[in-house]
């Protein structure tokens, strides 16, 4: 498979993560599905509740509930058009990219299912630490929009998941250009290879305790 490497590059660089510890922790603790408390992530990284506390600030877009647990963070228990099933939990993601991105991470694999925001057709698919199975429609294809500038990888909701989607076929794909030029269309494999690549930078990121500080 041939991707852009400048592509790959720009996504690394764009969605690139400070806290690869405190992210993987989260995203583990949420795909439990339940609202996560800060300060059982403290607990378990063995770091002081304020530390937590300044980093998730970096994390713009985190979603918290009324009692200040988190809820959403990339991976979501509030639905959204991406639903996202692990280990006989019913979650969501907050764009196709993190549907095909999250399965590497957490190590598991995902039912995903997706509305095509075109055509609404529902998009279904199996996704592996490994790949992609049980793509239904086969002709399915992802749309990307690379941020401009660095955003981080909790920080991009709006300037990167809202056009980060499924769409059911080429032509679907044409119509979503239409209206957002600036898209890539890929197809699910070459998008989920970009995930894996996030992913694993990520992991070794986190693995090797690595915090940043500006």
């Amino acid at each position: 498979m041939s991707i852009d490497p400048l592509l790959g590059e720009r996504l690394q660089a764009a969605l690139h993560c400070r806290h690869p510890k405190l992210w993987l922790h989260l995203l583990r603790a949420l795909a439990k599905g339940k609202p996560v408390a800060k300060a059982s992530i403290a607990l378990a990284l063995d770091i002081p509740l304020r530390d937590i506390e300044t980093d998730l600030m970096e994390f713009k877009d985190t979603v918290f509930d009324d009692d200040g647990n988190i809820v959403a963070c990339g991976l979501s228990l509030i639905p959204t058009p991406h639903r996202f099933s692990v280990d006989g939990h019913n979650l969501f993601t907050w764009c196709a990219l993190d549907a095909l991105m999250y399965p590497v991470a957490l190590q598991q694999m995902a039912l995903v299912e997706s509305l095509c925001p075109v055509t609404e057709v529902a998009v279904r698919l199996t996704v592996t630490p490994t790949g992609v199975t049980a793509l239904t429609p086969a002709e399915t294809v992802v749309s990307l929009v690379i941020p401009a500038d660095q955003a981080g990888c909790c920080n991009v909701r709006n300037t990167f998941c809202s056009q980060v989607h499924f769409l059911s076929s080429p032509e679907a794909a044409d119509k979503w250009r239409s209206t957002y030029p600036e898209a890539t269309i890929l197809s699910v494999e070459e998008v989920w290879h970009l995930g894996w690549a996030i992913a694993q930078r990520r992991l070794a990121d986190a693995c090797r305790g690595w915090r940043g500080r500006a």
